[in-house]
């Protein structure tokens, strides 16, 4: 039995990672911090007052040999390499990471590689993927659909309401993000590769299409919103698109825009990613909060 100074030790990440520390502290857990974003500055200290104070460690090293459960990104890397994080610090790589875990320890994270989760395994460590578990993506999908109508509304100078928007892919984001379009009188219409995908998308969308259709209507919706992460809008059918239309994406990186021809033919388009984090931290927090204990009650349970 591996004792621990940490119960949770915190590191990389955005706002949720700066809020599940709160809430976990205040659950009376032991916590320590490392490499979260800037604003996790000392009002993490205020708010605690009960429960347990959250500590910074001096390295990702020591954060991670003290703790029992390691806590990381939500995508757990962006470029393969490094932890995501947004404090700039220079021990964040996951090879770093992978050094300092030790056997016994549980490490929870988004989208774990899975050479990362193979290493791990053969260390004696246990990972568990947040955006494996179904309650998470689903509550992860509002978030994700309520951070992009924001995006689409700042960026555009149109109203949302009674505007057309198309929506390619019908998975849980743009499940989502379709029911909240038509909430606020938009006329949506869904793009989707599969026929039985489609069938579905018919019970609430004005319009579905198939992904063969896409160069036939593109040109009268002022909003497109992308969840499909595979190119699918290049630069033959962004010539379709009209001017004053914006493409919100929202797929993993690299998304499913041709960035750069959207850019020369003057489309704004914008990849938008972890907007649960932009937008949503402090709910988005609890429910990963909530799906880590349940988590960790099925793993006592096991053993």
């Amino acid at each position: 039995m591996i004792t621990n100074i940490y119960d949770f030790g915190i590191i990389g990440g955005d706002m949720r990672q700066v809020y599940m520390a709160q809430i976990l502290a205040e659950q009376g857990y032991r916590v320590c911090v490392y490499g979260l974003c800037k604003e996790i500055s000392m009002d993490i200290q205020k708010d605690v007052t009960k429960g347990q104070p959250v500590l910074r460690e001096k390295s990702l090293k020591d954060a991670v040999h003290k703790s029992g459960i390691i806590l990381a990104p939500i995508p757990m890397t962006k470029n393969k390499k490094d932890l995501n994080n947004q404090a700039e610090k220079e021990d964040m790589s996951l090879n770093e990471l992978m050094e300092a875990l030790k056997e016994g320890q549980y490490l929870f994270a988004g989208c774990i590689p899975e050479a990362f989760r193979d290493k791990a395994a053969d260390k004696g460590v246990t990972c568990c993927d947040f955006m494996k578990n179904e309650e998470l993506a689903i509550y992860n999908s509002i978030a994700t659909a309520e951070g992009a109508i924001a995006e689409a509304i700042q960026k555009s100078p149109l109203n949302l309401h009674r505007s057309e928007c198309l929506v390619l892919g019908y998975g849980k984001c743009g499940k989502t993000l379709a029911a909240y379009l038509k909430g606020m009188f938009c006329r949506v219409t869904v793009c989707a590769r599969r026929p039985d995908v489609r069938s579905e998308a018919s019970v609430l969308a004005d319009e579905v299409i198939s992904v063969n259709d896409i160069s036939d209507n593109l040109k009268q919706y002022s909003f497109i919103f992308n969840t499909i992460p595979n190119m699918i809008i290049d630069r033959s059918l962004l010539m379709s698109v009209k001017k004053q239309a914006i493409i919100i994406d929202i797929a993993s990186a690299p998304g499913g825009v041709d960035f750069t021809a959207a850019e020369e033919l003057g489309i704004p388009a914008w990849l938008c990613p972890g907007l649960p984090g932009k937008y949503a931290p402090e709910s988005s927090a609890m429910a990963m909060t909530d799906v880590l204990m349940q988590e960790m009650q099925q793993h006592v349970k096991k053993e």
